[in-house]
């Protein structure tokens, strides 16, 4: 009887040796044929999940994009969290994010010019689901008193377009962390939070 292949899975499989070998290897150095052989199957068989190394680089930035969704949702979610904790947790997650191997060769290739159309297809996905969680935050720092906005969807804007101006304009990868850092911080500033070390 033959094996029943698990698409879904296999196509995993296949996304999770690329991510490895982009650590390994960096994401402009390997080849097809390096992430086939970490995976442990045929060439073929990586043309029947992907048809391009792009497709397998956007898979692994797909997957990372919804970790740091996960992350940042459960940090905004958790019960019993004032708005300016749920604001910092949202923080900690994106800068634990600039720390991670796989996600730091991904921004670093991701940003360079000719990869652009890569680059915005994850923004395409990411910063939607962000702007939700991001109003959730400034909706209940007014209730809570510490926030002073009128429009919490123009200040979810405002808060997400600032991070991503600070990955935009070409800051390395290092200082990303203190970036943004300064951005929330900035940030907090401008929502009307006024405690020191804000």
């Amino acid at each position: 009887m033959p094996r029943v292949v698990d698409r879904t899975a296999r196509r995993s499989e296949i996304a999770a040796a690329a991510s490895r070998v982009f650590v390994e290897r960096g994401v402009a150095n390997t080849s097809v044929s390096d992430i086939v052989k970490s995976a442990g199957v045929a060439q073929g068989t990586f043309y029947l999940y992907f048809a391009t190394k792009d497709d397998v680089v956007m898979a692994v930035v797909d997957e990372m994009a919804g970790r740091m969704i996960a992350g940042i949702t459960a940090a905004v979610d958790a019960s019993g969290s004032t708005a300016v904790e749920k604001f910092l947790g949202l923080r900690d997650v994106l800068m634990a994010f600039d720390v991670d191997a796989t996600a730091v060769e991904l921004a670093d290739f991701m940003h360079r010019p000719e990869n652009r159309p890569l680059h915005d297809r994850m923004a395409e996905h990411f910063v939607p689901a962000l702007i939700p969680l991001m109003e959730s935050i400034v909706v209940q720092g007014v209730a809570e008193g510490v926030f002073n906005v009128r429009d919490p969807r123009a200040a979810a804007w405002f808060v997400l377009g600032g991070l991503q101006s600070a990955e935009l304009s070409g800051t390395p990868v290092a200082d990303m962390p203190a970036a943004i850092k300064a951005v929330t911080g900035f940030s907090l500033r401008a929502l009307g939070y006024t405690a020191v070390g804000s």
